[in-house]
Formats: structure tokens, C-alpha cells, sequence
């Protein structure tokens, strides 16, 4: 696969997931799970706007933006810091037989493993610097995605409502 492949194929699949996370948080019946997947919803859309730059960079000159050129078009945040979630003495409770975000976190755990992994075969596998860099991130940012999810289900196992923590916040979206 060629960079401009790569490129076009991790706008899909951020497109598939932006869109599931939208869907996800208008089914949503709970308001801190509806503020969670729609801030993931809202992550995924900065990753298109900037890997669609990229793509375009790299059609027109053959060069790839440098962290600075694309940080212009789109935002990928901070991996969230363990401090941000909930402690471990707030997560107990009785256990809840049926709790209907837990496929959605199941099925969301599986796509931003998947998508920790993309973006880190496409580092290993990109010789320029800047797009390596890029996918590395990505990776990076990913992985702060599926260990917020891995929280967040192990939350809800022990029975308390899903959690919020103030990234939620959609202020300025």
C-alpha cells in the first residue's frame, strides 16, 4: 500500500468510526455516555480533517505536513491521563444485569484496538518523518481512546452510571 492508499484508507475508517460514535450517542440513553461518544465522535472528526490535508499535501507537492502544518486543520488530543478517571473506591456497587452500553463499549474497544494497531503498522511502515510522526500519534491517541473505553466498561461492570470526565465537555463544537 502506497502512502496516498494509506492516507485514504485511514480517512475511511475514521469516517466509519465518527459516524458509529454519532450513532452511538444519539441512541444513547444515559447523559454521561451521550457527552463520552460524543467527544469521541468529535476526536475522530479532527483525525479526517487532518489526515485529509495530508492527503492532499502529499498529492499536489509529494511532501508531508510536519506537526505543525497539520496541528492548522484539525486537533488530536492528548491521550487521557489516569487521573482524569474515576478511583477505584467509586466504582462500587451491585451489579447491573443488563446495561445497554455495554455492546457499545464492547464494539467500540475492538475498533480503537484495531485502529491502535493501523496507525502503528503505518508508522513502522511510512519511511518519511513527518508521516511517521503523524501515524505514531495517531497510535498514541488511539490507545488513550480504548483505555478510556476499558475504564469506562470496567465502570459499568461494578454497576455505577456511566462516568464523565470534563474532556466530555463539547463547549466550542
Amino acid at each position: 500500500m502506497n502512502e496516498k492508499e494509506a492516507l485514504a484508507l485511514a480517512i475511511q475508517r475514521e469516517k466509519e468510526a465518527r459516524q458509529y460514535y454519532d450513532d452511538a450517542a444519539a441512541r444513547s440513553t444515559n447523559d454521561n455516555g451521550r457527552k463520552m461518544l460524543s467527544w469521541l465522535a468529535s476526536e475522530e472528526l479532527g483525525h479526517i480533517r487532518i489526515l485529509e490535508q495530508q492527503l492532499k499535501s502529499v498529492k499536489t507537492s509529494g511532501e508531508w505536513l510536519t506537526e505543525e502544518g497539520w496541528c492548522t486543520y484539525g486537533d488530536i488530543s492528548h491521550p487521557i491521563e489516569c487521573t482524569e478517571l474515576p478511583s477505584s473506591s467509586e466504582t462500587r456497587g451491585e451489579l447491573k444485569a443488563d446495561v445497554p452500553e455495554m455492546e457499545v463499549l464492547r464494539q467500540a474497544m475492538e475498533a480503537e484496538r484495531a485502529a491502535t494497531k493501523f496507525y502503528a503498522d503505518l508508522a513502522r511502515n511510512t519511511s518519511d518523518p513527518n508521516g511517521k510522526a503523524m501515524f505514531e500519534k495517531l497510535s498514541k491517541v488511539e490507545q488513550g481512546h480504548l483505555d478510556l473505553l476499558e475504564e469506562e466498561h470496567e465502570w459499568l461492570s461494578k454497576a455505577k452510571s456511566m462516568f464523565t470526565i470534563h474532556r466530555f465537555s463539547l463547549t466550542g463544537h
